[in-house]
């Protein structure tokens, strides 16, 4: 299966994706988008079949999403529509090695801008999630491994079969708050809608709040994706797009915010929402000792140290109180 697959990434411009509940997931780095479009711009940067091989050799599921919106093939300028059309034109006109005794191993979709597209009925949807319900309701047979319950994909059919049994009312206790619940099935609700746990690890139980987290995870303790380290320090990122972000501000100190009202330059985001406050009229920062509200944290901050802390070292100096020399005359 992940020869098949590794042909068809090689040598063609096939896009492989993940699902996340509501998001896209880049296939190789695990980078979340919203739209196609997206997804689409960011998986460019993983050209390197080296990169591809060592992703399919961490893959447990028996197939992968593609994107077959525009496909051609890598070693000759012919452009196809369809996936096992591109299968046959790789078998015959270029003698790559496919099994096809089991079948294509991926799951053609058509994602565009802000749809998708099924690829046997042409039927656009606005998410993916909806995609895969149609495509179990209207598509029988095209994957026996989604539970018909909920419409989730599993990796095999034993996992299949265990996951069903989640769906048959047994009691359940949250291991955080003790409260005990009627089923297995609500466990996860429970978590997301009470804990704020919404990120399940792919390997196993835990549940976390962010997907960083979930990913910081998955690097560090089942070892599924490699740290990804500056080559000017010694700082290491879960995210690419984190150590680009670091890449930019810190090492090349690109200016490349800037701000619409007065045309300061900076670096990132959050310190052009802290220069903002300059423009603004509105104080967000209160003193906790005496309420006085300031338009930024650093000038609050000044403000206490200067007033409130020196108030507060007073008495030690004058324990007893002020010297009679510096007291001021009774009126």
């Amino acid at each position: 299966m992940r020869e098949n697959v590794i042909q068809v990434l090689k040598n063609s411009t096939v896009l492989p994706f993940r699902w996340l509940k509501s998001s896209y997931r880049c296939f190789y780095c695990y980078e979340v988008f919203q739209e196609p479009k997206d997804l689409k711009s960011h998986q460019d940067i993983h050209i390197n079949d080296d990169t591809k091989l060592k992703c399919m050799d961490n893959y447990w599921d028996t197939t992968v999403h593609v994107d077959i919106s525009s496909i051609s093939c890598k070693l000759c300028p012919t452009t196809l529509s369809e996936l096992y059309e591109l299968i046959d034109h790789l078998i015959t006109a270029h003698q790559i090695t496919f099994n096809k005794d089991i079948g294509s191993c991926m799951n053609p979709y058509k994602l565009h801008n802000i749809s998708v597209q099924c690829a046997f009925c042409s039927q656009d949807y606005r998410t993916f999630g909806h995609l895969l319900l149609h495509m179990n309701n209207e598509h029988k047979g095209y994957s026996q491994l989604l539970c018909d319950v909920c419409g989730r994909h599993c990796r095999n059919k034993n996992h299949l079969r265990e996951h069903k049994k989640e769906h048959v009312n047994r009691t359940v206790t949250c291991s955080i708050c003790g409260e005990t619940l009627s089923s297995y099935h609500k466990l996860r609700p429970h978590m997301q809608n009470v804990h704020d746990k919404k990120y399940k690890c792919f390997a196993c139980p835990e549940l976390f709040e962010t997907h960083y987290k979930r990913a910081l995870h998955m690097m560090t303790v089942h070892k599924s994706r490699e740290e990804i380290k500056c080559q000017f320090c010694p700082k290491t990122f879960v995210f690419r797009s984190s150590m680009m972000t670091h890449l930019r501000i810190t090492h090349l100190q690109e200016k490349n915010t800037i701000c619409g009202v007065c045309g300061w330059r900076t670096t990132g985001k959050s310190k052009l929402k802290r220069h903002m406050s300059k423009h603004s009229n509105e104080k967000n920062f209160k003193c906790s000792v005496c309420e006085k509200a300031f338009k930024t944290k650093k000038n609050m901050v000044l403000h206490h140290r200067n007033v409130h802390e020196k108030e507060m070292q007073m008495p030690h100096v004058f324990p007893g109180g002020l010297p009679s020399e510096i007291r001021p005359p009774m009126v």
